[in-house]
């Protein structure tokens, strides 16, 4: 019996993806839970698991071409893998460079492949503006120019595996001195005439949308239609967080040193236990309530903006966070996320605190009902005892969703916050 394998939905906000590279090809055999493609969302570049175990019969969406959330990608023959090895498999790869059903919009963005791609395109060296996301994250870490990287994906798109090949083998002084840059121009004469066209060339430079970048345009647009935000903001006395931090990286207690944001991820779980308004949603006139505590954790990247879910955080002790959160960071920057990574968040905490930034109101996350924006913790005078002391302190504001919270829950919320991070050696104990 075939079984179809559909595009799933890899994060809350996905309605379709590209396939840029299929893992298995027709013939193979395939287990439950085996990579199968990676595919390209709004957010990042993802894996696509198995869903069941047999033999890959058909691939019905070819490398480069895009598919709506639940259309069939592909059909899974079961019980087939022990007839496998008697029937002949099918190619190996596709043989297309790009898929003819590519959405228009899809081709006009730098990042994808051209619909029009021919075979001799996929040899030259391909340029940076056709690496995939997390190709281009893995060459800046590796200090790969991908000038002189080919591309093996569709239409000759960089991805990882390119990268991680050309950071084992870089080429010799020699062959990058001799090979110009991908659409360098060799002739003077030509390279006068570019310059007298830069010269004249329009003060506004148009740059297309990609993929992450329409989506947080749409989402952000939505958000502003149909939540009406209200702010409130406090100021916290991060001095013994301070204390508490400096004496656990002196203790070596934890195999990941906790930070001033696995400190406020955990006191902001703890929080919305207690004040559960703002872990909730607005369905239908209706509230819902959420029965776990599910941080989203803004991540920024080349392009925009993910953000990772961090599950059941109440319930972690402050070194599981922290090495939870360390995960989730490493992935961010290599653009890999498993399903799980991108869904089911149900508040989410936005630190800008690594830069000089006093304070600022992020933007609500639909369907979320709340959102946490953490400015920097700075030195500042304070009264103490009607003494003028120093302390280090941080400022916070949280978003909220008028309809279903008002602003003495909001407050509520933001004093329980202060009082767990004031007094963070109960984050330490709590189990």
């Amino acid at each position: 019996m075939s079984v179809e394998i559909v595009m799933p939905k890899l994060s809350d906000t996905m309605e379709e993806g590209t396939i840029l590279k299929w893992l298995k090809h027709v013939g193979d055999v395939v287990t439950r839970g085996e990579v199968l493609a990676e595919v390209e969302t709004d957010k990042a570049d993802m894996e696509l698991e198995a869903s069941t175990e047999g033999v890959l019969r058909e691939i019905t969406v070819k490398e480069g071409e895009s598919a709506a959330v639940g259309a069939v990608i592909a059909l899974v023959e079961e019980n087939g893998a022990a007839a496998a090895s008697d029937r002949p498999s099918g190619p190996k790869r596709p043989t297309t460079t790009a898929g003819a059903r590519a959405s228009d919009s899809r081709s006009r963005r730098t990042a994808s492949p051209a619909g029009s791609a021919s075979h001799e395109s996929t040899a030259a060296p391909a340029s940076e503006g056709k690496a995939t996301p997390a190709a281009r994250k893995v060459a800046a870490e590796r200090g790969v120019d991908l000038q002189t990287v080919q591309g093996s994906g569709p239409g000759g798109r960089i991805v990882t595996d390119d990268v991680e090949a050309a950071a084992k083998h870089p080429p010799s002084r020699s062959e990058r001195d001799a090979a110009p840059a991908a659409g360098a121009e060799v002739d003077e004469g030509a390279t006068r005439t570019s310059g007298a066209r830069a010269a004249r060339a329009p003060l506004v430079e148009r740059q297309e949308l990609s993929r992450m970048r329409q989506s947080i345009a749409r989402r952000m647009s939505e958000a502003f239609r149909d939540i009406p935000h209200f702010y409130v903001t406090a100021e916290i006395d991060m001095t013994e967080a301070a204390r508490l931090k400096d004496a656990l990286l002196r203790g070596a207690l934890f195999a990941t040193p906790i930070s001033y944001t696995h400190m406020i991820l955990k006191a902001t779980a703890l929080a919305l236990t207690r004040h559960p308004r703002l872990n909730a949603s607005y369905r239908d006139d209706a509230i819902e309530l959420k029965g776990e505590v599910n941080l989203g954790m803004a991540v920024a990247v080349e392009d925009g903006l993910i953000v990772p879910v961090l599950r059941r955080v109440d319930e972690m002790s402050l070194a599981e966070v922290a090495t939870a959160a360390r995960r989730l960071v490493e992935q961010a920057r290599r653009g890999r996320f498993g399903r799980e990574d991108l869904s089911g968040g149900t508040f989410t905490v936005s630190n800008m605190g690594m830069l000089d930034i006093e304070d600022f109101a992020a933007v609500i996350n639909p369907p979320q009902a709340a959102i946490l924006a953490v400015g920097s913790i700075k030195e500042r005078a304070v009264v103490r005892d009607g003494v003028v002391v120093p302390r280090r302190t941080m400022r916070v504001t949280v978003s909220c969703d008028h309809r279903i919270i008002d602003g003495v829950v909001a407050g509520g919320f933001l004093e329980e916050l202060k009082r767990l991070l004031e007094n963070p050696i109960v984050l330490v104990v709590h189990e």
